[in-house]
């Protein structure tokens, strides 16, 4: 699973229909503080000028710090931690015009 978004890399760079792909994700219960018996879902996002670029042989990412990565805290833990991750980058002020791509 990825999404096709419009994001601005570090650079200023407009990124028109970019191909950002989550590549990293963790849950954890957590067990102190002020969150606490509640869940975090961290996930990182690798963002590619396009899912071309994402297939080849040696892609590169676009630096774009804004969607590096996120942190989710929910009240139940997460059945599907890829979609609740997916939905929620959709959601973010970051990148704009997203849509799934499968």
């Amino acid at each position: 699973m990825a999404i096709s978004a419009n994001l601005v890399t570090t650079g200023g760079l407009a990124a028109t229909g970019a191909y950002l792909r989550i590549s990293d994700i963790t849950v954890k219960k957590i067990i102190s503080g002020s969150n606490v018996n509640k869940w975090q879902l961290v996930y990182s996002v690798d963002c590619y000028v396009s899912a071309n670029e994402r297939g080849a042989e040696t892609p590169k990412t676009l630096s774009a710090p804004s969607v590096d990565s996120f942190k989710i805290i929910t009240d139940t833990e997460p059945s599907d931690p890829y979609a609740v991750a997916y939905a929620n980058l959709k959601t973010q002020s970051a990148i704009s015009n997203a849509s799934d791509l499968v």
